[in-house]
C-alpha cells in the first residue's frame, strides 16, 4: 500500500515536457519533394517529418493525416514538395510545460503532435500520444478494465473490393484513424493512415485499385474480455495503434491509441480525486505506523540486552546502547563491520560459526553460549539468540542479534562448583592443607592473572601464619609467613585488625606499601587484595589474600566470590579446630554415652544428638548412619545444618524447640546417603548431654507420602482442567467422582450422577453383547477403547469417543474404573463434510472430477463384464466468460449453478453429471443402445443450455453449449482415454461454430500428436548431437575478401537428411528448448573459433544468432564469458546478431544486457533491420556495431523500387549513426551492383558461397577465394 501511495505521489508532481520529448526528429527542408518525404516516413516508420528554417526553426508538419489527404484528393506526387502539403503552423509549445496542460492543448486543436521549441522558437523535440499514455499512470487504470468498456462500437468498415481512393475519401471526410476491410462482413484487413504514406509511393491510381490488395493483414485482433493492460502490450509489440475487437468472428468495436489516452485521462482525474482523499486516510494511518515503529525503536534501544541488527551478509546495520556498554565500541564504530572483526575472541571453532551460519541461513533461528572479546581485550560470556527477518514474499533480508552478557552467572555456577568440592572435602575430613588447596586452584582457574594465599590467625597470639601459598614466589612467601595483626601493618595485618577487606589499587603508589614496594616489584604483583577469614560468629580466623600483576580495583562480582571463598576457607578452618576438639572430647563423651546407648539404640528409627552452642553433630544411632551414609566417627563434630537441604530451616526448628520445648511433625528435606533429597517428620527436645546443652532430633522419612500427595494434587488439577470428560466408579460399578466437563457433557449435575450406574448415560443403540463384550476385555486386558453413541440428559444422542482403564492398588487388584471420553459430534460432522467437499464441487454441489473419474473406471469394468456401451459427454459453455465479465463472478457463480439444475433435471436413471471446473462438465450416460441414443441426450442438452437464463432477477442471458462425445468401447478403454478423447471433440465442435456437438475422431488428435512427437524428436536430437553448425561467409565489399562468418543451426536427421531452422525453430521456441540449442549454438561457435585460431586462421570473426528467450534470460553475458573464458579466445572474433523486435521489448533492459556484452568486448549486430519498429532515439543508444539488411529488402529491390528505396534509406541512415551495413540474401550480379553503388560494408548470400560445413567452409578460408576471384 506504501508504494502505491508513493506511485501516486511521484504522479502528481508536475511533470515538463522537456522530461517527456523525443529529441531525436527528422527534419526536412520546405523545399524537398513529398515523394522524398513519403520514402523517408515509410522506411523509418515514422508518423510524421518537420520542416524547418536554417535556424531550426519549425515552420510546418507532415503527417500521416495528411498523407491521407493527399490519397483522398489522388494527387499526383510529381512536382509536389514539403511546403505544398504540409501542416501550418505546426502546434508548439515550451518544454516548462506541465505534460497534463500540454494534452489539453492537443485535445483542444484535434492534434496528436505537439512540437517543443525553446525561447528563440527552435526546435527541441516533439511528444506524441504515445509519450502521454506513459504518463498517465495507466498500470493502476487499466489493471481490471476490460476492451469492452473503451472500444468505439461504430467502427467504419468497407467492403474488400472497394477501391482505395473511396477509403480514404471516408477516412478523411470521417476524421478517421483507420478503416477496417470486410469480405462478407467478416473483418479480414485494415486501412490505417501509415498505410497512407505506403500507398501514395506504391501506387499510381488509388481509384482503379482494390482496397482489398493493400489492406494491411493478417488482422490482429483481440476479444471485449481482453483487459485494457495487454492490450496496451499489445500496441507496443505489434508496433500498432488500432487494435479490432471480435467476439466469434463477428466485428464488436475498435479501440485505437488515440481514444485510449482520451479514456485514460478522464479515468486518471478521477483516480487521482479518489486517491487523494485516501491519502489523508493513509497518511493518518502512517503517521501511527511511524509513531509505533519509533515505539518500537525506542524499546530496543533501552532494552538491558545488548542488540545487533546486520544484513544476510552479517555486515551491522544497527547496534543499541546496551551493545556499546557490553562490548565498549561506540555504535559509529560497529556500523558497517562485521562482529568477528571487532568481538570474536577465537575460543570458539570453525566448525561451530559453520553450524550457526548454516541454521540462520536456513530461516530458522540459532542460540547458545559463546566467550567474546571486549574492546579492551578482556573476555566475557554470552547468551546468544540469532532471528532471521523475512519480508512478506519471505524473502531473507536481515538477522537481529539479541546478547546476554552471562559472565556473572558462569562464575557463580562454578563458584557452586568449587563450593561443593570443597564440601566434599570437608565432609571426607581431608586434612587442612589439602582442602585449603583446592580453594586456591579453583579461583586461579576462574582468575587466571590472581595469585593466592591463606594465611591463618593464632587467636593466643595473635600471629598470622601462612597455611598454603602455591602461586607465589618462595622468597616472598617466606617474607610473609609469619605477621602481626595490628592496624599499622601490612594489608594482611590491617584486615586481621580490622576484620574488613582491604583492597590496595597500586602497591607501587600506595602510602602503606612503602616497605613492600621492592619485593612486591620483585614478584610481579602491582596490586592485592585481603579478605578476613571469619567463622560463625564471626571471629577473625585467618586472612584470604589475592595479588593481581596489574594495577586492579575488583568489581563487587568479583569481591562477593573472593568472600565466598573465604567463607569456604573459615568452613575448613573451623572444621579442622572441630576435628581437634572432636578428639579431645572422645573420651568425655564415651562416658555419657553409656547413659544414653541402650535407649538411643533400640530406637526404631534415625536419632542424632547435636549441640545447641554451634550446631555440631555429638551423636547419632546406627539407623542415623544408615540413612545418612556416613559412621558415627565420620558424622561426630560436623554441622548438622549441612544435612539440611535448606541450612535456614535448622534454625527454625532449633527456635521452634527453644520456645516450646518438645516439637513433633516438623516437616523438612535433608540429603540422605548419596546426596538423595527425602522428606522427613522431625521431632526434637533439649536435653544435656554430658554437661552441655544439646538437642534430640529424631526422623521419620515420608518422602512416599509427599509424593503421592503431590501426585494426587496433579491428577486432580488435570482432571478439572482437561476439556475432556472424566468417570470415576467403583467396581459395582457406582459413579464416584466427575468432572466439570463430564457435566457439560452429558447436561447432568454431579448430584444427578454420584451414586447412579454410567448404564444411565447408554443410548440403546448398542446391545448387551457389545457391552458383554466390552467387559470382558476390560476385566482381560486392564482397558478398553472404542466409539460409542450415548445420550445426553435431555435425551440427544451424540457419538463419544470412550476409553476406560482399571486402576490396581499395590497388590495389584482392581479398585476403580477411570472413563475419560470426548464428544465427537462436530469432529464427524466435519468428516463428513470434507468427505462431500472432496468429492463434489463446492459451487454446484455436483460430484466433481475425482468423483466422475471413480465413477466412470467404475461403469467401465460393469460394460466390460456386460458388454454394454458407455458415453462420455464433454460439455464447455459457449459465452460464459462474456457474462462472467461482464456482470461479475457471483452473476456468473449463479448462471453456472443454474446450468447445474437444468442438466440434473436432464439425467435419465444411472446418468451422472459432473463440473470439472470452469464452465466444464461431464456426463456420463450408462444406459445407452447405441451412439444414436447419446446424439439424442446432447441435443437435448444444448436445447436446454439455448433456453435464456434470468440472472440476479434482472439480467436475462442466452449462452449456449458446445459437446464432446466419446464412446466405450469404440474410443477408448480407459477413464483417461474416453475424457481426453471427448475433450478433443468438444473443442472440434467449438471451432466448427460452437453450440453443437461433435463425436470424436482419431484424426482430431493427428497434428498434437504430430508436434509432441517433433518435440520429443528435437529433445532426444540434443542428445545425440543430431544439431550441427554450417557457416556463410561475410564479404567486405571494398577489398572482396571473407571478413566474417555467420554460424547456421541445422538438423541433420538419423537418415542423414537435413532440416531447415524454419522447421523446428519455431516450435522450440514455443516449448524453451530454444535456451538449450541458443548455448549448444554459442559453445560450437567458440568451439570452432579456437579451432580457426590454431589453425593460423585468425582474419574472422563467427556472428551467432540469439533468441528472444536467450536474450531476456537474465544470464546472457554470463554465458558469453564463461564460453570466451572456456576456449580462451578474444571478444572481438565473436558477433552476436540480435532482433530489432526483441530490443524494443524492453528497451531500457536490453541496452543493459547490451552494454554488460560490449563490455565482454563481442561485437552486436542488429538483424533483419526494417521489418519491425525501431525508436530512432532507442537506435542511436544501442550500443551495436552494425545494421543488417533484412534479406526480404535484398529479394524485392528488382521488382519493387520502394524495397530499394528502403535499403538506401537504411544504409545512410546506419552510415549517419557511425555503424556499419550488411546485405544478407545477395544472390545476383543485380543487387551486388546495387550494394556497391550504395556504399553497402558487407554482404552475405548465395552469390558467394552457400553456408558449408566447418571442413567445407575451413577450405573454403583457406582458399583465399574473393568475391572477384
Amino acid at each position: 500500500m506504501l508504494a502505491k501511495l508513493l506511485r501516486v505521489r511521484d504522479s502528481m508532481k508536475k511533470i515538463k515536457l522537456s522530461e517527456i520529448l523525443t529529441p531525436d526528429v527528422i527534419t526536412v527542408a520546405t523545399g524537398i519533394a513529398l515523394r522524398e518525404v513519403l520514402s523517408t516516413m515509410a522506411a523509418l516508420r515514422i508518423s510524421c517529418v518537420l520542416a524547418v528554417n536554417s535556424k531550426n526553426q519549425p515552420l510546418g508538419i507532415f503527417t500521416e493525416q495528411d498523407a491521407l489527404r493527399v490519397l483522398a484528393g489522388q494527387q499526383a506526387l510529381d512536382g509536389l514538395v514539403m511546403a505544398d502539403v504540409m501542416t501550418i503552423p505546426p502546434l508548439c509549445a515550451s518544454p516548462d510545460m506541465d505534460y497534463r496542460d500540454a494534452f489539453r492543448l492537443l485535445q483542444e486543436h484535434g492534434s496528436r503532435h505537439l512540437i517543443v521549441t525553446d525561447a528563440h522558437n527552435r526546435l527541441l523535440g516533439i511528444v506524441t500520444e504515445e509519450a502521454f499514455l506513459l504518463h498517465l499512470g495507466s498500470e493502476e487504470l487499466t489493471a481490471f478494465k476490460t476492451v469492452a468498456s473503451v472500444m468505439a462500437r461504430n467502427v467504419a468498415t468497407i467492403d474488400e473490393g472497394e477501391t482505395v481512393a473511396t477509403a480514404a475519401q471516408q477516412m478523411h471526410r470521417l476524421q478517421l484513424s483507420c478503416i477496417v476491410v470486410t469480405r462478407d462482413a467478416v473483418p479480414v484487413g485494415i486501412l490505417t493512415e501509415r498505410d497512407a504514406v505506403r500507398l501514395e509511393l506504391d501506387i499510381s491510381e488509388p481509384g482503379r485499385v482494390p482496397v482489398g490488395s493493400v489492406m494491411s493483414c493478417p488482422l490482429i485482433t483481440v476479444s471485449p474480455d481482453t483487459t485494457l493492460e495487454h492490450a496496451i502490450q499489445h500496441f507496443a509489440s505489434n508496433k500498432i495503434r488500432n487494435l479490432v475487437v471480435t467476439d466469434q468472428g463477428r466485428l464488436s468495436g475498435i479501440v485505437n491509441r488515440h481514444n485510449l489516452v482520451n479514456t485514460l485521462r478522464g479515468d486518471y482525474v478521477k483516480f487521482l480525486q479518489e486517491t487523494i482523499k485516501k491519502q489523508r486516510r493513509k497518511m493518518l494511518q502512517l503517521n501511527q505506523q511511524c509513531l509505533l515503529n519509533k515505539l518500537h525503536s525506542t524499546a530496543l534501544e533501552a532494552s538491558a540486552n545488548a542488540i545487533l541488527i546486520t544484513d544476510t551478509e552479517g555486515i551491522i546495520q544497527w547496534a543499541n546502547a546496551a551493545f556499546s556498554s557490553l562490548s565498549g565500541y561506540s555504535s559509529d564504530e560497529v556500523i558497517g563491520r562485521r562482529p568477528k572483526d571487532l568481538i570474536k575472541s577465537g575460543l570458539q571453532s570453525r566448525e561451530f560459526y559453520e553450524v550457526l551460519w548454516q541454521t540462520i541461513l536456513s530461516g530458522q533461528a540459532w542460540q547458545g553460549e559463546l566467550v567474546n572479546k571486549r574492546r579492551d581485550g578482556t573476555l566475557y560470556t554470552e547468551e546468544l539468540t540469532i532471528t532471521p527477518v523475512r519480508t512478506e514474499n519471505d524473502k531473507m533480508t536481515h538477522f537481529i542479534a539479541v546478547m546476554q552478557d552471562i559472565s556473572e552467572r558462569k562464575l557463580l555456577e562454578k563458584m557452586q562448583a568449587a563450593s561443593l568440592d570443597v564440601l566434599d572435602k570437608i565432609i571426607a575430613n581431608q586434612p587442612l592443607p589439602d582442602m585449603m588447596l583446592a580453594i586456591i586452584h579453583h579461583l586461579e582457574n576462574l582468575f587466571p592473572i590472581i595469585r593466592a594465599s591463606v594465611l591463618q590467625l593464632d587467636a593466643t597470639t595473635g600471629l598470622l601464619r601462612q597455611v598454603i601459598a602455591p602461586s607465589l614466589p618462595d622468597f616472598y612467601a617466606s617474607a610473609i609467613e609469619r605477621l602481626q595483626a595490628n592496624s599499622d601493618a601490612s594489608i594482611c595485618e590491617m584486615a586481621a585488625f580490622s576484620g574488613e577487606t582491604v583492597i590496595i589499587e597500586d602497591v607501587q603508589s600506595h602510602p602503606r606499601c612503602v616497605p613492600f614496594r621492592e619485593l612486591a616489584e620483585r614478584a610481579g604483583f602491582r596490586a592485592c587484595t585481603a579478605t578476613p577469614i571469619k567463622d560463625g560468629q564471626d571471629n577473625v580466623l585467618g586472612i584470604f589474600t589475592v595479588y593481581f600483576v596489574h594495577p586492579h580495583f575488583p568489581g563487587q562480582t568479583k569481591l562477593n566470590l573472593l568472600k565466598e571463598f573465604a567463607r569456604l576457607a573459615g568452613i575448613s578452618i573451623a572444621k579442622d579446630k572441630t576435628e581437634t576438639q572432636r578428639l579431645a572430647l572422645t573420651t568425655s563423651l564415651q562416658n555419657s554415652e553409656t547413659r544414653y546407648r541402650t535407649l538411643v539404640e533400640s530406637a526404631p528409627f534415625p536419632v542424632v544428638i547435636s549441640s545447641l552452642a554451634d550446631g555440631s553433630l555429638l551423636y547419632g544411632n546406627d539407623r542415623a548412619q544408615l540413612m545418612f551414609g556416613i559412621s558415627r566417627e565420620q558424622g561426630i563434630g560436623k554441622p548438622a545444618a549441612l544435612f539440611y537441604v535448606h541450612p535456614e530451616e535448622r534454625d527454625r526448628f532449633v527456635s521452634a524447640v527453644l520456645e516450646k520445648g518438645l516439637v513433633t511433625d516438623y516437616e523438612v528435606q535433608l540429603y540422605k546417603s548419596g546426596g538423595k533429597i527425602i522428606w522427613v517428620l522431625l521431632s526434637g527436645r533439649v536435653m544435656d548431654f554430658d554437661g552441655q546443652a544439646a538437642l534430640t532430633t529424631s526422623f521419620v522419612e515420608i518422602t512416599d507420602r509427599k509424593h503421592y500427595e503431590d501426585r494426587l494434587r496433579e491428577a486432580a488439577a488435570v482432571m478439572e482442567s482437561t476439556h475432556e470428560g472424566v468417570m470415576i466408579t467403583d467396581l459395582t460399578p457406582r459413579i464416584i467422582a466427575v468432572n466439570r466437563a463430564c457435566l457439560a457433557i452429558t447436561g447432568y449435575t454431579e448430584e444427578e450422577l454420584i451414586g447412579k450406574n454410567p448404564a444411565i448415560l447408554h443410548s440403546g443403540h448398542k446391545d448387551q453383547a457389545f457391552y458383554a463384550m466390552l467387559w470382558q476385555q476390560l476385566l482381560r486386558d486392564g482397558h478398553w477403547q472404542g466409539e460409542i453413541l450415548n445420550r445426553r440428559k435431555s435425551g440427544e444422542i451424540y457419538p463419544q469417543w470412550l476409553t476406560i482403564s482399571t486402576i490396581y492398588n499395590e497388590q495389584q487388584e482392581p479398585v476403580r474404573y477411570v472413563g475419560v471420553f470426548a464428544d465427537i459430534s462436530e469432529l464427524k460432522r466435519q468428516q463428513a463434510q470434507l468427505d462431500f467437499m472432496a468429492h463434489h464441487d463446492a459451487l454446484t454441489r455436483l460430484p466433481n472430477r475425482s468423483m466422475v473419474e471413480t465413477r466412470i473406471k467404475q461403469e467401465i469394468e460393469q460394460a466390460h463384464r456386460h458388454g454394454q456401451n458407455l458415453a462420455v459427454l464433454f460439455i464447455d459453455l459457449d459465452r460464459f466468460k462474456i457474462v462472467n465479465d461482464s456482470f461479475g463472478h457471483p452473476v456468473g457463480d449463479e448462471l453456472l449453478c443454474q446450468v447445474a439444475e437444468r442438466l440434473a433435471a436432464r439425467l435419465r436413471e444411472g446418468d451422472m453429471l459432473a463440473r470439472l471446473g470452469g464452465d466444464e462438465f461431464i456426463l456420463l450416460a450408462n444406459t445407452l443402445s447405441d451412439a444414436q441414443d447419446a446424439a439424442v441426450l446432447a441435443r437435448d442438452i444444448i436445447a436446454a443450455l439455448g433456453e435464456p437464463f434470468m440472472l440476479s432477477g434482472q439480467h436475462e442471458v442466452f449462452i449456449g453449449g458446445s459437446i464432446g462425445i466419446s464412446l466405450f468401447p469404440d474410443d477408448g478403454n480407459t477413464v483417461t482415454e474416453l475424457m481426453k478423447n471427448a475433450d478433443a471433440a468438444m473443442y472440434f465442435a467449438k471451432e466448427n461454430g460452437r453450440n453443437q456437438f461433435s463425436f470424436y475422431t482419431s484424426e482430431l488428435n493427428a497434428d498434437a500428436r504430430h508436434k509432441l512427437e517433433m518435440e520429443n524428436d528435437l529433445r532426444r536430437a540434443l542428445l545425440h548431437n543430431e544439431l550441427l553448425l554450417h557457416y556463410q561467409a561475410k564479404i567486405d565489399l571494398h577489398t572482396g575478401k571473407i571478413c566474417g562468418v555467420e554460424a547456421l543451426i541445422r538438423w541433420q536427421k538419423p537418415d542423414g537428411t537435413l532440416m531447415s531452422p524454419a522447421e523446428f525453430i519455431p516450435l522450440a521456441e514455443k516449448t524453451g528448448v530454444i535456451l538449450t540449442i541458443g548455448n549448444l549454438v554459442l559453445d560450437r561457435a567458440c568451439q570452432q573459433i579456437r579451432q580457426w585460431l590454431d589453425d593460423g586462421l585468425d582474419n574472422v570473426h563467427i556472428a551467432v544468432n540469439i533468441s528472444a528467450r536467450q536474450f531476456r534470460n537474465g544470464n546472457l553475458d554470463k554465458l558469453v564469458a564463461e564460453s570466451l573464458q572456456k576456449y580462451q579466445i578474444d571478444g572481438r572474433h565473436l558477433e552476436l546478431e540480435l532482433n530489432e523486435s526483441m530490443l524494443m521489448h524492453e528497451p531500457e533492459r536490453a541496452i543493459e544486457t547490451m552494454q554488460k556484452l560490449k563490455n565482454i568486448g563481442v561485437k552486436l549486430s542488429l538483424d533483419d533491420f526494417g521489418t519491425g519498429y525501431s525508436n530512432l532515439a532507442y537506435l542511436r543508444r544501442f550500443p551495436i556495431d552494425s545494421l543488417k539488411i533484412d534479406q526480404s529488402f535484398v529479394r524485392g529491390m528488382i521488382a519493387d523500387p520502394g524495397d530499394a528505396e528502403i535499403a538506401s534509406v537504411i544504409i545512410n541512415l546506419a552510415h549517419r549513426l557511425k555503424l556499419s551495413v550488411i546485405a544478407e540474401g545477395v544472390e545476383n550480379e543485380t543487387q551486388l551492383a546495387f550494394m556497391r553503388t550504395n556504399n553497402c560494408d558487407e554482404l552475405q548470400g548465395y552469390l558467394f558461397s552457400k553456408a558449408l560445413s566447418a571442413p567445407e567452409f575451413t577450405e573454403l578460408l583457406r582458399s583465399g577465394k574473393t568475391l572477384t576471384s
